[in-house]
């Protein structure tokens, strides 16, 4: 048996020897086949992993609810006012605690509210969002605390002066300093920090494909923190905060 195969061995080598330059085009085709094969198996197991993070920063069973807002551009006929005027002006906590009520297999709600403002800390300013939300949105989206705790009971209830803030505005505003019982400025009020988000990694391409924003830019402050200190939710609503908007998901 060793001999037979040394002798076919054998024969394979004289057989390459006698068509060098056709051997050589065999070995390049089955070389370049399977590499084609397998970087085309890399692509799609990349771009499906893509995908399953774009649907986790999305949430496959959640569902946002946005109030439709009146528009003041342009006259408005009569007609055209009763027909806005069937809307409601916007969303409260009402209708938070009257979706878990009605809807029993709503697993969770959070109401979010958000604000266009700037962040100052140590002479450094910066535009960004402060969010106001309830625990449940944390685990809605999917975010993890990297540092600190979540709100708790009082701060929830009494609406204090509390936030938990983002990985990048930890980098930027407390660079060489733990944030943690620090304070950073949002708009006109001092939020006293006390937990620091996990990187939540979003690409470019997620931001423009699912029309979400960059979360670790964010603030976020417990909903009552932002109604009571901040703006009335009913006239979030008008737009007397720019770019005041409320979502409600589940």
């Amino acid at each position: 048996m060793y001999k037979r195969y040394m002798f076919n061995l054998q024969l394979a080598l004289e057989a390459i020897q006698t068509n060098v330059y056709r051997s050589l085009l065999t070995a390049l085709g089955v070389i370049f086949g399977v590499a084609a094969v397998i970087a085309m198996m890399a692509v799609i197991k990349g771009t499906e992993q893509e995908l399953l993070e774009q649907i986790k920063l999305v949430g496959v069973n959640n569902i946002v609810v946005t109030p439709i807002v009146k528009q003041s551009e342009g006259p408005v006929i009569e007609e055209a006012a009763e027909q806005a005027n069937k809307y409601s002006p916007g969303l409260s906590l009402q209708d938070v605690n009257s979706i878990s009520s009605v809807l029993p297999t709503v697993a969770n709600i959070s109401p979010e509210i958000i604000i266009e403002t700037n962040f100052v800390r140590s002479g450094y300013r910066r535009s960004g969002k402060l969010v106001g939300v309830e625990p449940g949105f944390f685990e809605i989206s999917n975010f993890q605390i990297e540092k600190g705790r979540m709100f708790n009971e009082q701060q929830l209830k009494w609406g204090e002066q509390v936030c938990i803030i983002g990985s990048r505005v930890a980098s930027k505003f407390f660079s060489d300093e733990d944030p943690l019982g620090r304070y950073i400025k949002c708009g006109p009020i001092w939020l006293k920090v006390v937990g620091v988000l996990k990187n939540k990694g979003i690409s470019d391409v997620a931001i423009a494909n699912l029309g979400i924003r960059d979360f670790n830019l964010d603030v976020f402050a417990p909903i009552k923190t932002v109604l009571i200190r901040y703006k009335n939710r009913s006239l979030v609503t008008e737009g007397s905060i720019g770019g005041g908007r409320n979502d409600l998901f589940r």
